[in-house]
């Protein structure tokens, strides 16, 4: 089992008690009354802690020195109970303290943002956080809080700082927390461009279908954005596994009808229909696209076999291969890629690479997918799009 890290934080107190009170000169009935508080802690009786404390507190007029040592022991005893408030009660009295090492103050400061944050202050917690790293605490974990305590108060364009900042750091690998965090203050500021950025880093580091989901979804709703780019960010979510609605595939199908691939469009209609996500409304739609796409397929068909007998010119081999892509026909459509890209001179090259790369990748050819993507290049839509499907080849 592991141990929760505010646990670490914990005996990271206590063992500054245990190693400070044989230098505290107390009176002896103090030190007893202290001593036995501490045996409750060691016994995990922290509430039997919390009221010798107590009493100890109402029985004697405490000096500096045993005042110090008192609250340390708070401190422990409280946060064992759950006892948060007096636990912060108690870091905010040791905190005041001058005397305390920069070793010590850093971990009662990196403590008081744990309990400050288990208390749902987050004013306070992005107030120590802040205090803990001016004087040069290094903790990841007190920047994971600040920053989620930043986003709970609005303050994104604070977060976006905060993360610019702790990406100045060379070799600063951000924990899924924090991009998550980022990526949540990024949409809510409409920074579309570090939104998919921080999801592509979430979807790198730590790939689940959810991710993918955010990422593309967020890329299809870009204004302005043309068809084949659509139909390829549901490509995509089709790999990922993330086309689960019926508009998923029936959006899929129009952005195969708009880019003139209608084998395309019925072969998604039919993953659909399988699924049984056509329903009411929904089918109607369905049935009419369909109608819609089986009318393009035959024109198609026709048009296939001229394309066939065309092995010289470039253009209208990448024709070929778009149209050997839409019928899942993935070993013809590398094949007329590939052809189509050693003639050289192609307008839209990248794209091209592209589609062989998903062939390739869909024809089960894992290693020469990874070449073809990974020679994408001269076309940022393309090459983000490359870099996404390399995630997804193993």
């Amino acid at each position: 089992m592991k141990t929760p890290w505010n646990k670490w934080l914990v005996w990271g107190v206590l063992a500054v008690v245990l190693s400070t009170s044989a230098q505290v000169n107390m009176r002896p009935e103090v030190a007893k009354s202290l001593q036995a508080a501490q045996d409750a802690i060691q016994a995990n009786q922290s509430d039997v802690a919390l009221q010798k404390l107590q009493e100890t507190r109402s029985s004697f007029q405490l000096t500096e020195a045993e005042k110090i040592w008192l609250e340390r022991l708070s401190v422990v005893a409280a946060m064992n109970a759950q006892k948060f408030d007096v636990a912060s009660r108690s870091l905010d009295a040791l905190l005041q303290s001058k005397e305390l090492s920069a070793t010590d103050r850093a971990t009662l400061t990196e403590t008081m943002v744990s309990v400050s944050q288990r208390n749902k202050d987050h004013a306070k917690v992005v107030q120590w956080a802040r205090r803990y790293a001016a004087e040069g605490g290094k903790s990841q974990r007190v920047h994971i809080m600040k920053v989620q305590s930043l986003a709970l108060q609005g303050m994104h364009q604070d977060v976006v700082q905060e993360m610019t900042e702790a990406y100045k750091v060379a070799g600063y690998q951000a924990q899924e927390a924090e991009l998550r965090v980022y990526a949540f203050s990024q949409k809510q500021l409409k920074d579309d461009a570090g939104y998919a950025s921080t999801l592509t880093q979430l979807v790198a580091r730590f790939p689940s279908k959810a991710y993918w989901s955010d990422l593309l979804n967020s890329m299809g709703r870009v204004p302005g954005i043309h068809a084949r780019t659509q139909l390829d960010v549901s490509r995509l979510m089709e790999a990922a596994g993330t086309m689960e609605e019926a508009d998923d595939y029936l959006d899929t199908a129009q952005f195969a009808i708009k880019s003139g691939l209608p084998h395309e469009a019925l072969r998604v209609l039919e993953q659909g229909q399988a699924a049984g996500l056509y329903k009411g409304a929904v089918a109607a739609n369905a049935t009419k696209l369909k109608q819609q796409a089986q009318q393009g397929a035959a024109e198609d068909d026709k048009a296939l076999k001229s394309l066939a007998f065309t092995p010289d010119n470039g253009p209208m081999l990448v024709q070929l291969g778009d149209v050997w892509m839409s019928k899942g026909q993935w070993t013809q459509a590398v094949e007329a890629y590939q052809k189509a890209l050693s003639k050289g001179g192609l307008k839209r090259e990248a794209n091209v690479r592209l589609h062989c790369g998903i062939a390739l990748f869909k024809a089960k050819q894992a290693e020469e997918a990874k070449v073809m993507l990974q020679s994408v290049s001269g076309d940022a839509s393309a090459m983000q799009m490359a870099s996404l499907w390399l995630l997804l080849v193993k």
